[in-house]
C-alpha cells in the first residue's frame, strides 16, 4: 500500500486490522485479557486512529500481547497515532467510550469503531431511546440528496390535501441553513410568528423553563397560513419557520445548534423535543418536516432519529442522484443495527429504518423525444440503488430468515418503487400565497395526483367520513 492509500484507504485499513485478529494466533490470549469486552478503535476529526484496551496498564504490559498490538499498529500505518494505545486507568470518563451509542461493529464484539466527528455521526445513531416518545402525529420527511427538485411544493400540496380532509397539519421549515418554505404558506412581516425553531432550540439549551418552553410553542414560534381561509380548508395548515419577526442573530445561533446542550442533550433529542411540544400544544394530526439538502446531519436526525412514518426520497434519474444516494446508502450500511425494529410506545408496530423510506420521482418528463424509457430507466436504477438497504434474497423458498427485508424489483409497496410528480413549467417559481393561480391550475394539480394519493394512504390520511 502507498503512502498516499495508507492515509485515505481508511476501509482498507479496518479491513486488515479486522484480518490480524482474525488470522493472528495471540488473538485468545488478547481475549483472555479484554475478559468479553471490545477494543475501541477511535478515529480522531482527522481521520488518525488510536486503540483502547478496557484493562489497565499494567495488565497490557504483563501480557503476552504485545506482539499482537504492534502487528495492529503496522496495519495501521501512517494513521496509527502515537502513543497507539490507552488503557482503560489513562482515559477520563473511561466508560463512556463503551458506552457510546454511535460505536460501530468493525469485528463483532470484539473490534468497534468510534467515530470522532463533529458532523454526520447522526446518520450512523441508532434512535435514542430517551427520544422515543410516543408521538400522536403522523410524521412525513422531506429530503433529497439535490436542491431544486420541487421538494417544498410536493410539501405543500401535501399539507393542502390534509387539511381538505380536516387534519392539522404542522409544517416544520427544517432546512436551517437555507430556510425558505415558511414564505411560501406565511406572508413576510406580521404574517410571521415572532420566533423561529431555532429560536426554540437556543432557549431549550440556555435552561429555559419546561413550561416556558410549552408556551413559546403554543404562541410564539408557530402561525397559520392565509391558505386556510382562502382555500376554505376544512383543517389548518399551521407552520413552525425557522426563524421569525423577532429573530437576532440567526447565524450565530444555527452555528451552536448541533452541538449537545450544557445539560446533556443531543440535538436529536431537542428537535425530537420540539415537535413533541409544538404537536401537543396545537393538536396537530399530520407533521411535514422539510429538511435540507444533502447529506447532512439536520437530514440524518430528520431521517433516522424522529421515528417518521414516512420519509420521502426525491430523485431525478441522473447518475448524480444515484451515485449520491448510494454513497448514502453504503454508509448506512456501516451499522447493520439501524435496520434493526425499534419499539414504539405509540404502536405496537415496531419502526425500521428501510421501512419508512420511499422514493419519489421528482419533476418527471413526459414519455418523448430523448425521454423516451425515462420511467423504467429510473425503476431499474432505483431497486439497483435501494438493494444496497435490503437483505440479500435467499429464494422464494427459503425461511432461513421469516425477519429478512428483501422486496422484489416490482414490490410496489418498496421503498424503491417511486410515487410520480411530473414536471409542469410553474414549479420553476411556486408560491401559492403570491399567485394563488397556481392551485387551481388543471395542469399543476394533475402534475401532483400519482404522489398525493399513495402519500396520503401512507399517513393513514383519509377524509373523515372514511374516504
Amino acid at each position: 500500500m502507498s503512502s498516499m492509500a495508507g492515509l485515505l484507504d481508511w476501509k482498507s485499513v479496518e479491513d486488515a486490522l479486522v484480518e490480524v485478529l482474525e488470522q493472528n494466533p495471540q488473538s485468545d490470549r488478547l481475549r483472555a485479557l479484554l475478559a468479553g469486552e471490545a477494543l475501541i478503535l477511535v478515529r480522531n476529526w482527522y481521520g488518525q486512529l488510536v486503540l483502547l484496551l478496557p484493562c489497565h496498564r499494567d495488565e497490557l504490559e504483563r501480557s503476552p500481547c504485545g506482539p499482537l498490538i504492534d502487528a495492529l499498529k503496522e496495519k495501521a500505518g501512517p494513521l496509527a497515532l502515537s502513543p497507539w494505545t490507552l488503557c482503560r486507568d489513562e482515559l477520563f470518563d473511561a466508560e463512556s467510550y463503551w458506552a457510546d451509542p454511535s460505536l460501530l461493529q468493525l469485528f463483532g464484539v470484539e473490534l468497534l469503531l468510534l467515530e470522532r466527528q463533529d458532523k454526520e455521526r447522526d446518520w450512523l445513531t441508532p434512535t435514542d431511546s430517551k427520544t422515543n416518545t410516543a408521538h400522536a402525529a403522523k410524521r412525513c420527511v422531506f429530503f433529497s440528496v439535490k436542491g431544486g427538485v420541487g421538494r417544498s411544493a410536493a410539501l405543500i400540496w401535501l399539507a393542502i390535501a390534509c387539511a381538505q380532509r380536516g387534519r392539522r397539519v404542522l409544517v416544520v421549515d427544517g432546512d436551517f441553513e437555507s430556510p425558505g418554505l415558511s414564505s411560501s404558506l406565511l406572508p413576510r412581516g406580521d404574517g410571521q410568528p415572532a420566533y423561529g425553531v431555532i429560536d426554540w432550540l437556543t432557549a431549550q439549551a440556555l435552561g429555559a423553563d419546561p413550561e416556558a418552553l410549552e408556551r413559546m410553542a403554543l404562541e410564539h414560534t408557530v402561525e397559520s397560513s392565509p391558505l386556510n381561509a382562502r382555500l376554505a380548508l376544512p383543517g389548518e395548515i399551521l407552520v413552525a419557520p425557522a426563524y421569525g419577526n423577532h429573530t437576532q442573530a440567526y447565524v450565530a445561533k444555527l452555528a451552536r445548534i448541533y452541538r449537545q446542550s450544557p445539560d446533556g442533550k443531543a440535538y436529536a433529542r431537542r428537535i425530537n423535543d420540539f415537535l413533541l411540544a409544538t404537536e401537543k400544544q396545537h393538536r396537530i394530526d399530520v407533521t411535514l418536516f422539510d429538511c435540507r439538502a444533502g447529506i447532512d446531519d439536520t437530514a440524518a436526525v430528520a431521517i433516522t432519529q424522529l421515528q417518521a412514518d414516512i420519509s420521502f426520497l426525491f430523485a431525478i434519474n441522473t447518475s448524480q442522484t444515484w451515485d449520491s444516494y448510494g454513497l448514502l446508502f453504503k454508509h448506512l450500511q456501516r451499522n447493520r443495527a439501524l435496520f434493526a425494529s425499534t419499539n414504539s410506545e405509540a404502536d405496537d408496530e415496531p419502526w425500521e429504518l428501510r421501512r419508512s423510506l420511499r422514493l419519489v420521482s421528482a419533476l418527471t418528463p413526459q414519455e418523448h423525444g430523448p425521454y423516451v424509457g425515462y420511467w423504467d430507466a429510473l425503476q431499474q436504477n432505483a431497486y439497483t440503488t435501494f438493494s444496497e438497504i435490503y437483505d440479500e434474497d435467499s429464494g422464494e423458498d427459503s425461511d432461513e430468515d421469516p425477519q429478512a427485508f428483501a422486496p422484489a424489483p416490482d414490490d410496489t409497496d418498496a421503498p424503491h418503487a417511486a410515487l410520480c410528480i411530473k414536471w409542469v413549467d410553474a414549479l420553476r417559481a411556486f408560491n401559492p400565497l403570491a399567485e394563488p393561480g397556481q392551485l387551481t391550475d388543471p395542469l399543476n394539480k394533475a402534475a401532483f395526483d400519482d404522489f398525493l394519493g399513495p402519500a396520503m394512504a401512507l399517513l393513514g390520511c383519509v377524509s373523515r367520513d372514511g374516504r
